[in-house]
């Protein structure tokens, strides 16, 4: 909406500020929207969309694996 109403306007630039999510950054993008300012957070998971999540879901347990035997503990 906020798109169309700045058509006829061709220096006029639409802004979305401080998403809160990664899902706002794809709103952002499918309304339309030309700049998005966004938390280092959340630039650093806009990789992440898209990733196979059974892939993911393996990286975070191995991941924590990893850090568990950094710290010396020990699955019995």
């Amino acid at each position: 909406m906020a798109a169309q109403v700045l058509k006829p306007l061709p220096k006029a630039e639409l802004l979305w500020a401080s998403p809160r999510e990664v899902l706002n950054v794809i709103q952002a993008q499918d309304c339309g929207c030309h700049i998005i300012t966004a938390t280092p957070d959340i630039i650093s998971k806009v990789p992440l969309l898209g990733k196979d999540l059974r892939q993911y879901s393996l990286e975070t347990v191995q991941m924590f694996y990893e850090d568990a035997r950094a710290a010396g503990f020990k699955l019995v």
